[in-house]
């Protein structure tokens, strides 16, 4: 009998993928990049390949906070032809983004019908993500979201991410709950599902990019479809 219900952030609940396109632009806008970057989907495309690697770096505990938030906009900075200090600007760049992120708001659909209709069935409601702290806090704030999660579990806070195996044995002993009274519904099929198999969760896969995920116990295209399992 499942108990607790621990969700990832990012393209499970909140719109990263969405939010994050918009808080780009604007970054890209306010430090003056339109001014020698004359091809925003370039800069867009280039960004997004290097920050995803430097995340699937960081997942593995390869690559540090501070070196992702700097590398990732220097690094794209360098790429299209930037000829000043592409490190400067690319802290700069980083604090921008981080502060626009935040202004948008949009959910991934469902997101909330499902959090009301979990919360009522009586499930206990965490989060559990490798985000930065603070900046998840406000995505939950800002979407409407913070009102039903019990506790918010971060990868900064236990110095493990996913899907290594300690950030689960650090949610369980927060929480409490018990690993086979315990479901993980996520969107990643290599961060969310198999740590959370390993610790002995049930799992859910929220397939929306069209990646399969063999290790899920579940797989769901939407949010709503959820409530046919849970």
């Amino acid at each position: 009998m499942i108990k607790t219900v621990f969700l990832d952030i990012d393209n499970t609940l909140w719109w990263f993928s969405r939010n994050s396109d918009k808080a780009l632009h604007d970054t890209w806008l306010i430090t003056g990049c339109d001014g020698w970057c004359y091809d925003y989907k370039h800069f867009h495309d280039t960004y997004e390949s290097i920050n995803l690697e430097l995340w699937h770096r960081y997942s593995q505990g390869l690559v540090e906070k501070p070196v992702l938030e700097v590398r990732r906009f220097a690094h794209t900075l360098a790429a299209c032809g930037f000829d000043g200090d592409s490190e400067q600007l690319g802290r700069r760049m980083n604090t921008i983004y981080l502060e626009q992120l935040v202004r948008h708001d949009e959910l991934v659909p469902g997101a909330l019908e499902l959090l009301e209709y979990l919360h009522g069935k009586g499930y206990e409601l965490n989060v559990l993500s490798n985000g930065f702290k603070g900046v998840q806090e406000k995505k939950l704030e800002a979407g409407g979201m913070k009102r039903y999660i019990t506790h918010v579990i971060l990868s900064e806070d236990c110095g493990v991410t996913k899907p290594r195996p300690g950030i689960y044995e650090y949610a369980t002993a927060q929480c409490g709950c018990v690993p086979s009274e315990t479901v993980m519904i996520g969107d990643d099929p290599v961060t969310d599902i198999p740590g959370a198999v390993n610790a002995g969760w049930l799992t859910i896969y929220l397939n929306m990019s069209g990646t399969a995920c063999p290790a899920a116990h579940h797989t769901v295209n939407s949010l709503l479809e959820i409530k046919e399992i849970l």
